[in-house]
């Protein structure tokens, strides 16, 4: 046992450093050959004004998202409940390592519903998936208009994977007799004990996913997905103005779209709470379109800065509120 525990408490400082050196290189990249007058000249010149209007529309997306949640919980918590909870997994991992934040929420909605945990999860799956579908498709939109690296299609094939994954569970979702009973042939063929050990999260999961088997609810978590990210990337147009005003990109739409994916796939990156990850993907899309490093940088630093406070405070008010601990919550994790 002892041995056990040493061997995963390495392992966890071993992602917590790797996830704090992805961090550091990001920011290297992002910030390189950036004089600090000029970083900090940009961001003395933000208007806040739309800088207001930025933070609502990072506000309606995490409204969207807490709506989709929960449908995918079967309507189990109330919109308050889900978008409270939404933000204590966005705290859980923007203050602490090791990218607590989705296995934190589905512990959370545990603590405020009688949903299980694995169903939580399941349904946390779902959502991830269906947000790196959207995000390919806004890619896939945009690809035509611009010049890109050969690394830009790993996000294709990301979004390949996504798809078959989604079917997957749709299929899990559609035929839950038939996968339990699969299952359990399997299990009585391998030397793990009583089934019923590992058959009973299993029906747990799928219970998470009833959600699928409905093709109009499907179809209203596919225009919430799509809602979800039409607000950031409103977020990101908006940010243009409050942040390259002087210098607009000729194609802001485009430019929004494009920081849109970029950002989204630089967050899958696993470094602490975003940063690193999401600051060099948006320097590099507005790189793209002429923006200067400078202020490049400015937009992401800027653009980051609202989500992740964003996600703290309302995180922490949730949690304060319903005398959450987050140590209890991570403990359990």
């Amino acid at each position: 046992m002892h041995e056990w525990y040493n061997v995963v408490m390495k392992k966890k400082w071993f992602q917590i450093l790797l996830a704090l050196g992805i961090s550091a290189a990001g920011l290297v990249l992002a910030l390189r050959q950036v004089r600090f007058q000029d970083l900090m000249a940009a961001l003395r010149q933000a208007r806040w004004g739309w800088l207001l209007v930025t933070t609502g529309c990072m506000l309606g997306s995490l409204w969207f998202r807490a709506l989709r949640w929960r449908m995918l919980l079967e309507d189990q918590v109330s919109v308050g409940e889900s978008f409270g909870l939404l933000n204590i997994g966005y705290l859980v991992s923007d203050v602490l390592p090791l990218r607590l934040g989705d296995p934190a929420r589905a512990v959370a909605v545990g603590m405020r519903s009688s949903v299980t945990v694995v169903a939580a999860l399941s349904s946390v799956v779902i959502e991830r998936t269906l947000d790196l579908l959207t995000v390919v498709l806004f890619l896939v939109l945009t690809l035509p208009f611009i010049t890109v690296g050969d690394s830009v299609y790993a996000g294709l094939a990301s979004g390949a994977a996504a798809l078959g994954l989604l079917l997957t569970l749709v299929l899990m979702a559609r035929f839950p007799s038939q996968v339990e009973s699969l299952t359990r042939r399997m299990l009585v063929r391998l030397p793990l004990g009583d089934p019923e050990r590992w058959l009973a999260p299993l029906r747990d999961t799928l219970e998470g996913l009833q959600v699928l088997r409905s093709p109009r609810r499907g179809a209203l978590l596919g225009l919430l997905s799509l809602a979800i990210w039409a607000a950031i990337a409103a977020f990101q147009l908006t940010l243009q103005q409050a942040m390259l005003y002087q210098a607009p990109p000729a194609h802001p739409l485009l430019v929004a779209v494009t920081a849109t994916w970029a950002t989204a796939l630089g967050m899958a990156a696993p470094s602490q709470g975003g940063i690193g990850g999401y600051h060099a993907a948006a320097t590099w899309a507005l790189m793209l379109f002429g923006v200067s490093r400078p202020y490049a940088a400015a937009f992401g630093i800027v653009g980051h800065g609202i989500g992740y406070l964003l996600g703290v405070i309302l995180g922490a008010a949730a949690a304060l509120n319903w005398g959450i601990s987050l140590r209890e919550i991570t403990q359990t994790t």
